[in-house]
This record gives C-alpha cells, sequence and structure tokens, in this order.
C-alpha cells in the first residue's frame, strides 16, 4: 500500500489542477459545456473581456453563440502552469495564447492575444479541485488579414484588437482588466494572496 506523503500529495494536487486547466481550454472550445460547467464551483465566476459574470451565465453565453453558427472561431491554447498550495485552497497561473478569427469592417482577420489566467480552485468534498474564480490577464495581442493583400491599420495595446473585434459584434467590453504593471493587476494579485491565506 502507497503511503501518501505531504510531498505526494501536494504533487497530486498541482496534477489534478493543472489537469483542470487544461481540460477548460479544450471543453471550451469543442463546445463540451456540461463537463466545462463542472470545472467551476457552484459559486463559479469567470471574467472575460465581454462579462464578469457566474460560471453559468458565462457558459449559457458560449452556447448561445455557438448555436448560431457561424462568427467568430476562437482557440485557446494552454500553456505552462504555476501553482500554490494552501489546504484546500490554491492559486493557479498559467499562460494562455487565445486565437480568434472573425470578420473586420469587411476583412477576415486574425486576432492572436498573449496573456494569462489567474484561477482560485477550491478542493471540495468530493475530492475535486474547481475553479471558484478565473480572471485573465492580457499582456499584447495582435491583429493579421488572412489575406496579406488587406491592409488594416489600428494601435495596439494589451487586447485593444480582441476587444476591438468583439465589439463590433455587440459585446459591451469590461474596463480595466488586468494588463502588466497595472493597478488592477496589483489589486489581483494582493486580494488573490489573501484569499489563499484564509483572509
Amino acid at each position: 500500500m502507497t503511503t501518501i506523503t505531504p510531498a505526494l500529495q501536494a504533487l497530486m494536487d498541482r496534477s489534478a489542477i493543472i489537469q483542470a486547466i487544461q481540460n477548460w481550454g479544450f471543453f471550451r472550445d469543442d463546445k463540451q459545456w456540461d463537463k466545462l460547467r463542472d470545472l467551476y464551483t457552484a459559486d463559479g465566476r469567470m471574467t472575460t473581456t465581454w462579462t464578469i459574470a457566474s460560471a453559468d451565465e458565462f457558459i449559457h453565453h458560449c452556447r448561445g453563440l455557438a448555436s448560431k453558427g457561424g462568427g467568430r472561431k476562437a482557440i485557446h491554447s494552454i500553456g505552462v502552469t504555476t501553482v500554490e498550495l494552501n489546504g484546500e485552497r490554491a492559486l493557479a497561473e498559467t499562460r494562455m495564447t487565445l486565437l480568434v478569427r472573425g470578420m473586420l469592417d469587411g476583412v477576415e482577420v486574425d486576432v492572436t492575444n498573449y496573456g494569462r489566467t489567474y484561477d482560485r480552485f477550491v478542493k471540495e468534498q468530493d475530492g475535486v479541485w474547481r475553479i471558484r474564480e478565473r480572471v485573465p490577464i492580457y499582456e499584447k495581442d495582435r491583429l493579421d488579414p488572412v489575406d496579406p493583400a488587406a491592409i488594416l491599420k489600428l494601435d495596439p495595446a494589451s487586447y485593444r484588437h480582441l476587444a476591438y473585434l468583439q465589439s463590433l459584434e455587440g459585446a459591451t467590453i469590461t474596463p480595466d482588466l488586468p494588463v502588466p504593471n497595472s493597478e488592477s493587476l496589483k489589486k489581483l494579485y494582493a486580494a488573490g494572496s489573501a484569499w489563499l491565506a484564509g483572509k
């Protein structure tokens, strides 16, 4: 019988959290809504460029967009993750690249956004780690016409291209999202650290 030492338990917990984060990207893009919902706690929260909402509201909106067919096509490419554990709580920060194809002023474009996700995880009574809150940190983005002969000129700034594309589709853009060296990022980190410590 294997003895589960504290070090082994921490390794298992980190592995479970990283797997959940990887699953999030796959379930979101593959439209596996029930599985995506199970990654969140009952009171889970989600922040994006277009909403700050409950996990239920976020998934309902995503499902609605998908049911319309066509429109933007997005791929979430999940990178490396760092995890801080404290009992039944954890903070996870993960590199993520968001790839979006859509129409901008009549031109088909690809928007590539580089950033991170900042997650609060809790280990629930069933032993499963779930997301209580996810907030994106936007670092930079770029916009490229699919047709290299097309020309578009916009000033790049963190998530400006992504927000502009989404706003043309009717989204209300969330203000003051965390970006590098911003006050909102400092507040996010401070609140996360206090929460992890049980404050």
